[in-house]
């Protein structure tokens, strides 16, 4: 586990982290959910020793996290950091250069360096240009140079923004596959579907402060902080080639599964997404029927 306790933080007199106690466990993933300048990267920049806190402690599995150069070495191979921006991070000329640099310094297996560009889908890529690389790719690739650490906890900062729907899938899948790899994975984002979709625990930090936490996102909150959550629609058609791809197809089971199906839409279209739903035969004549019992 890592974790932090009363951590204060300034960039000359202006305090940025305020008091915050914050904890993340392996094989889990943690959501930090806040605003832009909410103060969720400073926190990041804490997790592995980049920053120094001006009061408090940061801890991994119960050890305070020393400031020596040995100290930190140690603590950047078990707690990866990923940077919203990928050019932030990548040095090298070469896609296998690029993710090869961290293992060869720290004496681990170059296997590892295979193991990670398949893991991210860039396997194949070992002899690109890093600079030729589209944005999604790069991003792809600074996780690659992470993971190839082997750490135990991969730190990712705003992994989606700039994303197309195709690169946020993709990056919600790694995720969620580094977690079932054991890592504990740890992501700041102000996106509220990313969150719903890969976390296991959620803390909201809002000036500094945390102001929430909890195993479960909590919308009300989440509209009131600015943190993103479009809303989207609900199609209802009994045509699925007519409206697209169904997200729900409405069947009658029995009237509780109908009622979920029906609640887990609208949660969807309030966080943004568009959602289908389509109607199974004889759905019609069922609904009828159980209205005309209610009248």
């Amino acid at each position: 586990m890592i974790e932090t306790n009363d951590l204060w933080f300034s960039y000359g007199d202006r305090e940025v982290l305020k008091g915050v106690n914050f904890k993340a466990k392996q094989s889990e993933v943690t959501v930090i959910m806040g605003r832009n300048g909410a103060g969720k990267t400073t926190l990041l920049l804490h997790l592995n020793g980049l920053l120094k806190p001006k009061k408090g402690e940061v801890r991994l599995n119960g050890t305070k996290v020393e400031y020596d150069k040995k100290s930190l070495f140690e603590l950047r191979k078990r707690v990866a950091l990923v940077f919203q921006n990928p050019d932030d991070q990548i040095i090298a000329p070469t896609v296998w250069e690029e993710v090869a640099f961290g293992p060869m310094n720290a004496g681990l297996s170059l296997e590892n360096v295979e193991k990670a560009l398949k893991l991210v889908g860039l396997e194949g890529y070992e002899d690109r240009l890093c600079g030729q690389l589209s944005g999604g790719e790069k991003k792809r690739l600074s996780i690659a140079d992470a993971i190839a650490m082997d750490p135990d906890f991969v730190i990712l900062d705003e992994p989606t923004a700039g994303l197309d729907q195709l690169g946020f899938d993709s990056t919600v899948e790694l995720i969620l596959r580094l977690k079932k790899l054991g890592k504990g994975v740890v992501v700041a984002t102000h996106d509220f579907e990313l969150a719903e979709r890969v976390g296991d625990s959620f803390y909201y930090i809002e000036a500094g402060k945390i102001v929430y936490e909890g195993n479960r996102p909590n919308y009300e909150l989440a509209k009131k902080l600015g943190i993103r959550s479009y809303g989207g629609k609900i199609i209802i058609s009994s045509n699925a080639e007519r409206s697209g791809e169904p997200t729900f197809r409405l069947n009658w089971n029995s009237r509780d599964e109908l009622a979920e199906k029906i609640l887990e839409a609208i949660l969807k279209a309030y966080n943004g997404k568009d959602v289908v739903l389509v109607f199974e035969d004889g759905f019609i004549e069922k609904v009828r029927r159980a209205l005309g019992e209610l009248k």
